[in-house]
């Protein structure tokens, strides 16, 4: 389900119970593809303190997300990278605006169940655009972060993907979690269950460019040398990422954040932003810092390829034919097979 709309007295409602007192001023951040995020301020509550707070909202299905931030808060904070702090989180049932017709067949839409996490509303100014010639100062800053992101302290916690509260991965190994997105992986992969996208609609979704950028990730993939367990925030930047001057302020949204090699966030970063070299840009950060990063350019690959097969399955998902193919065209740049490409369509 794409971000849920909610109904903002309804809204005001729940967080006056939660606040004990008058709020105001609740107004939905633009950002969030998935989840709904409102910013508000408490007026003397008899349950908080007065001040300006955050609340996200995502379904009660991805309620382990919103509960990361007590996990990564205080590891994050140890590396240098300030955090939000989580004051609430849970599970409430509200009015869901745009409730898909298949979820209402399953749920009363004026009764969603939604988990919800309430964090401390940081100071700074988001990011955005380090294409932007106006933001390009900041360059050094955000490969600082996602570098100090990968020293998070993970050693007590096992797994790798996606991990819960306590740090623990859902997957064995770092090559489990990159083959979920196999194509087409039949009798559940995404092309069995949205095998009507590629023959229905006109030839938006391709097979073939599925099918070429998993050959090529698993194939890479099979020649990786070890790789070190490390936190991956995966939305790092733009609007989850908040700078006074110079200087990360903070990192916020840690709901999709997972266990993985440490040049993910790089690589993701590069793959959206074409006007930059962040693949060049962190490999003068190790040099500078001295970290061996063995199989760089293979690691680097398929991790691209990783963000490119989720981008196109989310881009069939919200019907977004105009990144659908500005991605396929990025993908085959990477790839040495077609020219360069402008900014995201979105950008």
């Amino acid at each position: 389900m794409l971000r849920p709309d909610l109904n903002i007295d309804e809204l005001t409602a729940f967080l006056e119970r939660w606040a004990g007192g008058a709020v105001r001023g609740v107004s939905q951040f633009e950002s969030g593809q998935v989840s709904s995020v409102f910013g508000f301020e408490v007026l003397g509550g008899q349950s908080v303190e007065s001040g300006k707070y955050v609340v996200r909202f995502v379904p009660a299905a991805d309620g382990g997300a919103v509960r990361k931030d007590r996990f990564i808060g205080p590891r994050a904070a140890a590396v240098g990278l300030p955090t939000p702090r989580l004051l609430k989180y849970g599970e409430v049932r509200l009015a869901v605006g745009n409730l898909p017709n298949e979820e209402r067949l399953l749920h009363d839409a004026s009764a969603y169940p939604l988990a919800f996490a309430i964090c401390d509303l940081m100071p700074g100014e988001h990011m955005d655009e380090l294409e932007d010639a106006g933001r390009r100062h900041l360059v050094p800053a955000a490969v600082e972060a996602i570098d100090k992101i990968s020293l998070i302290d993970i050693s007590d916690t096992t797994g790798w993907g996606l991990f819960d509260s306590d740090g623990n991965g859902m997957d064995a190994s770092w090559a489990a979690y990159i083959e979920e997105v196999v194509f087409p992986e039949d009798g559940g992969g995404f092309y069995e269950r949205r095998r009507d996208w590629f023959e229905d609609r006109g030839g938006f979704l391709e097979f073939d460019v599925f099918r070429k950028a998993s050959d090529r990730m698993m194939s890479t993939l099979e020649g990786l040398p070890e790789i070190a367990r490390s936190v991956v925030h995966i939305d790092f930047g733009y609007d989850n990422t908040l700078v006074i001057g110079n200087e990360v302020s903070a990192i916020l949204d840690w709901d999709n954040s997972i266990i993985g090699d440490h040049l993910y966030d790089g690589a993701r970063t590069d793959v959206y932003a074409s006007e930059l070299d962040w693949k060049a840009l962190l490999a003068e950060r190790y040099e500078l810092t001295g970290r061996d990063v063995p199989g760089f350019d293979d690691r680097w690959l398929v991790c691209q390829l990783h963000v490119v097969l989720q981008a196109l399955q989310w881009y069939g998902r919200s019907n977004s034919e105009p990144a659908y193919h500005w991605m396929k065209a990025r993908m085959l740049y990477m790839l040495g097979e077609g020219p360069a490409v402008g900014r995201h369509p979105s950008s």
